[in-house]
């Protein structure tokens, strides 16, 4: 959101409407090239790099590896959907894995050979997981 405003509602909603060139008559113009640039008006030519913008801001805070799941989206609203989906899962893949948790919460004991700090460090590893799993829902309410 920091980079614009524009940007970021076009990644968590949907491209941006690119509306058609009219004459003075209100008559719509359809351009014989439409990637010929000198064809667009002011309001389209922005419409378009706000929409190419997302996209790029989204490719480039991802790895080679991750572009490759995301290469064949054409919007940006879809990069982010299937990334979302990727590293957050879905409902059911965070009911288990809050289950896995919660079940390694109600037996977690001290291992043999292990300090006080390791134990407490993994122990605060399973809370601080817990707590973000269960606050998703509230995060996804509240945007």
């Amino acid at each position: 959101m920091s980079y614009d405003i524009k940007i970021w509602c076009v990644i968590k909603k949907e491209n941006f409407l690119i509306f058609p060139k009219k004459d003075t008559d209100d008559e719509i113009i359809i351009s014989p090239n439409p990637l010929d640039l000198d064809e667009y008006t002011e309001e389209q030519a922005i419409v378009i790099e706000v929409n190419a913008k997302a996209k790029n801001l989204l490719y480039n805070a991802i790895s080679g590896e991750e572009y490759e799941k995301i290469s064949s989206c054409e919007t940006a609203k879809e990069i982010w959907d299937k990334l979302e989906v990727t590293y957050k899962g879905t409902n059911k893949i965070n009911e288990t894995r809050i289950n896995l948790l919660v079940c390694d919460y109600e037996l977690f004991q001290m291992k043999d050979g292990e300090s006080v700090e390791e134990m407490f460090s993994r122990f605060s590893k399973i809370l601080g997981d817990l707590k973000s799993l269960v606050n998703q829902p509230e995060a996804e309410n509240k945007s």
